[in-house]
């Protein structure tokens, strides 16, 4: 994307043929809202649904959230939706880190929730303890914690657990 003016854009892509006919099939069933058929509106619309659908995904986002809190669930790395919906809003959807000179990470992207207090260590899964880390920064408070060595056998551990065809145990 390169700006071409004060809060403007220039977007060019190539689509594959699957991409085009869905973007002509959203002109078609938009037309009675969008009559010019403007492929700049009709991107507008598809990427304001997708950010909906997202959020609701990533911090269970809702215009009509559940009344009254769930039973806590057993495990404590659950976090329940209303204390995600809650500490995004708060951390405003970017990474709390804060380095040594005052500096806030500026990222947006790979958020996680993190637990101030470890769950391991006994930390709950509530507003006040759970906060928004990027991945590097959660990764540096857990080797903070727990030490690297701990940490990179816990990260190669998880990549065999997950590597494919890996031999089950009974």
């Amino acid at each position: 994307m390169q700006p071409t003016a004060p809060q403007r854009f220039a977007l060019q892509v190539t689509i594959d043929d699957e991409l085009h006919e869905d973007l002509c099939y959203a002109q078609d069933l938009l037309s009675h809202e969008l009559p010019a058929a403007d492929v700049a509106a009709v991107l507008k619309m598809a990427v304001k649904a997708l950010v909906t659908q997202l959020e609701k995904r990533r911090f269970a986002a809702t215009d009509r959230p559940r009344s009254g809190a769930r039973p806590a669930d057993a495990s404590e790395r659950h976090i329940p939706a209303h204390a995600r919906r809650a500490v995004w809003r708060r951390d405003g959807g970017r990474c709390t880190y804060v380095s040594e000179d005052g500096h806030r990470c500026e990222e947006r992207k790979f958020i996680e929730f993190d637990h101030e207090l470890e769950a391991a260590r006994g930390g709950e899964a509530s507003v006040a303890n759970i906060r928004l880390l990027c991945h590097a920064h959660n990764q540096l408070e857990a080797e903070r914690t727990f030490g690297a060595d701990f940490m990179r056998h816990k990260r190669a551990a998880a990549s065999e657990a997950r590597a494919p065809g890996r031999a089950s145990t009974p």
